[in-house]
């Protein structure tokens, strides 16, 4: 079953439909999807799919030939057909051919993987595109799992192939609401706590057995030493990154709590432009984000979070019961875990609130232009505030609270964000939306009813 992406497949669609020569670059994380999205929009429409592996240019061009020969796809020309290429121009050339004939997808996986063992072969298929290819009616598709190569030497203006992309594609984790449909028969509650704790990357909550409950495929995959998540992050930062003992010790630190890069630098022993230079490359992979309090400029109140669920979850819990799951106790390692799972969620669950927020944009009683946290000093109590959600327009926000407890949220809550939102004097309109776990008290019913400006929102309302 193919799950989501419904965009990318809509775009490349397009792109198919055009009768002239189109080039898609497409790159994200490792696992996140991008082969089984490329295959499933090549269903049933000729190709030639190659996937590339870190090996010599030989092998990776005696590859590529027998990924053109189990294409299937035949010249009229019987006598070229028989030809084997001898380099890599041979083969465009016999790729032309056939290009030439039908129209075709050529899609090569993992390119980087090809461009490093034939370093000319990315001048070599620019030459094609501007001449050989240029006037074929065929879609051509690059993907890498390589962050860094695919963004400075495929997409930057030093790379041979800069300007002969139509389209590019960075595929990101899903969001929650496509995540959920991994585990159909899930209660609404562990539907969200399973993108809390796999987060949106189709291979990790592929591996979910839907035939076992949440806790039960929690310990199988992450807290038993032979589980396929058991070593994930740790074989996913060697894959991308030099020096993967820095990584982890600054993603740990992010995960328990630590979020200033001062605070950051401090833990790890290290100077803050050296970290910040380490977390650069994870905000480049998608693992780190930079958040600055909704409506102000990005500065010193800016704050490093862990954008990937299954790492927050991984770095939080795993990786600080690795001696219980290594003498085969990683069973009363998670059972304590799940003692205080709603507040690890408490992150995540605004996040979800969040994302309902730019999925319902049409319906909302404002036209935001950011949607996000908000921290900040109240200066006539001199304290510390916080606001869940702030979403904001010129003259008008909307406030939000966000509870995943086992507990009705009742009118304190609202009160709470009411007083809060009267740190913001220059909103003439301001909307008041709750979203909980558990529902909410008669009495807040009660005044929602009441008050157009107030929206309640339950799991019900996120999961439909």
């Amino acid at each position: 079953m193919f799950i989501g992406r419904e965009q990318e497949i809509g775009e490349l669609n397009k792109l198919y439909k055009n009768k002239r020569l189109e080039v898609a670059i497409m790159y994200g994380r490792r696992r996140v999807g991008k082969t089984e999205l490329i295959n499933h929009f090549c269903k049933g429409r000729k190709n030639i799919f190659f996937t590339a592996i870190e090996n010599s240019a030989d092998y990776n061009l005696n590859a590529f030939i027998e990924a053109v020969h189990k294409s299937r796809l035949r010249l009229s020309d019987e006598s070229f057909a028989k030809v084997i290429p001898g380099d890599y121009i041979q083969l465009l050339d016999l790729i032309t051919a056939i290009a030439k004939k039908e129209k075709i997808i050529l899609v090569i996986d993992e390119y980087p993987y090809l461009a490093k063992a034939e370093k000319s072969f990315s001048s070599i298929l620019q030459k094609y595109m501007d001449y050989n290819f240029k006037n074929i009616n065929m879609l051509i598709i690059l993907c890498g799992s390589s962050m860094s190569f695919m963004e400075n030497q495929v997409l930057s203006a030093k790379s041979p192939l800069y300007g002969r992309r139509t389209a590019q594609f960075k595929i990101e984790p899903l969001n929650y609401r496509d995540a959920v449909e991994f585990v159909p028969n899930y209660s609404k509650e562990d539907k969200l706590l399973t993108y809390g704790i796999f987060g949106g990357t189709p291979y990790y909550l592929s591996q979910i057995n839907k035939k076992r409950s949440l806790q039960e495929n929690i310990i199988e995959l992450f807290f038993n030493s032979k589980g396929l998540l058991f070593e994930e992050p740790g074989s996913l930062i060697k894959q991308e990154l030099r020096e993967p003992h820095m990584y982890n010790a600054i993603i740990t630190v992010i995960a328990n709590g630590s979020t200033k890069l001062s605070e950051i630098a401090d833990k790890v022993s290290k100077p803050a432009n050296l970290c910040d230079s380490y977390i650069k490359k994870l905000i480049s992979l998608g693992l780190v984000v930079r958040e600055k309090p909704t409506g102000e400029k990005t500065g010193t109140k800016s704050l490093y979070i862990l954008n990937d669920n299954m790492f927050k979850f991984w770095f939080r819990y795993v990786q600080n019961n690795l001696t219980l799951i290594l003498k085969g106790l990683g069973s009363k390692a998670a059972a304590d875990i799940w003692q205080e799972i709603n507040s690890f969620m408490g992150r995540c669950f605004e996040e979800v609130c969040i994302q309902y927020m730019w999925k319902n944009y049409d319906s909302l009683p404002i036209a935001p232009r950011e949607i996000g946290r908000w921290w900040g000093n109240n200066p006539a109590e001199k304290q510390e505030e916080e606001i869940d959600i702030l979403a904001v327009d010129g003259s008008s926000a909307i406030f939000g609270e966000c509870k995943f407890k086992n507990i009705k949220t009742g009118i304190d809550s609202f009160e709470n964000l009411e007083r809060k939102s009267g740190l913001f004097k220059k909103y003439a309109g301001k909307y008041y939306y709750l979203f909980s776990k558990d529902g909410f008290t008669k009495q807040m019913k009660k005044l929602a009813k009441g008050n157009g400006n107030i929206k309640l929102i339950g799991l019900s309302d996120l999961l439909r």
